[in-house]
């Protein structure tokens, strides 16, 4: 499993979300990309911070246009953070974060602010998976996103979470009204994690996204893809 740096970390003052940016593209985007592969970066929470800045010059147009192979064909934001250049991200994140001594962040109670719709089953397993991530990155200002970009008009898709408790549904449409850029957003009555709660109708939702956008012969699958959580 791929982490980003800033989860976990034994050196949370040496994070920022440029480090998790870079690391998205290294380790996750730009082998899949180079070796010819189409695909669709699904970003859930923190990571659509940096990774909108990963995606920036990937785009299966820049890449074409160059003479490249592979791209990215499309964004999914899962209520994830819309971040422009210069913002950071803690301002969005409300009242439930617990800042600690030693330059982590924690979260006060995670079944009731991530997933208090999920079964308890798959709740107590997600939240046992959780770790502290560094405060660093979430106070760094983000670098220019590549969802504003022209080449990604008509591949960006958002899933408005209506019950979130930790990106409110009034936050996440705020963001999606101050970027700028138009973005297809499907509701969801559903938590911070629809995947748990509703994976099906997700699933189902993102293919259908993927349908929409893909130019090649075949239609790319969600696993052809790359998901990126810090959760």
């Amino acid at each position: 499993m791929n982490r980003l740096p800033s989860c976990d970390s034994w050196n949370p003052r040496a994070q920022s979300v440029t480090n998790d940016a870079a690391f998205i593209k290294q380790n996750l985007l730009k082998p899949s990309i180079d070796s010819g592969k189409r695909i669709v970066l699904i970003t859930h929470s923190y990571s659509g911070g940096p990774g909108g800045m990963a995606a920036k010059g990937l785009s299966i147009t820049e890449r074409r246009a160059a003479g490249l192979p592979g791209g990215i064909i499309g964004l999914v934001f899962i209520s994830a953070f819309l971040a422009k250049q210069g913002q950071s991200l803690i301002s969005g994140s409300g009242g439930n974060i617990a800042l600690q001594n030693n330059g982590q962040l924690g979260v006060r109670d995670p079944k009731q602010w991530f997933f208090h719709d999920v079964p308890d089953r798959y709740s107590d397993f997600a939240a046992a998976q959780l770790k502290n991530q560094s405060r660093y990155s979430a106070e760094t200002p983000c670098g220019a996103p590549a969802w504003f970009d022209t080449a990604y008009n008509g591949r960006r898709s958002f899933a408005r979470c209506a019950l979130d408790r930790a990106i409110p549904p009034v936050a996440q449409d705020l963001m999606v009204q101050q970027s700028g850029v138009q973005w297809n957003v499907e509701n969801f009555h559903s938590g911070h994690a629809p995947f748990l709660s509703q994976p099906k109708r997700l699933s189902d939702w993102v293919v259908s996204q993927v349908a929409r956008w893909d130019t090649g012969n075949e239609i790319v699958r969600p696993e052809s893809g790359t998901s990126v959580s810090s959760e």
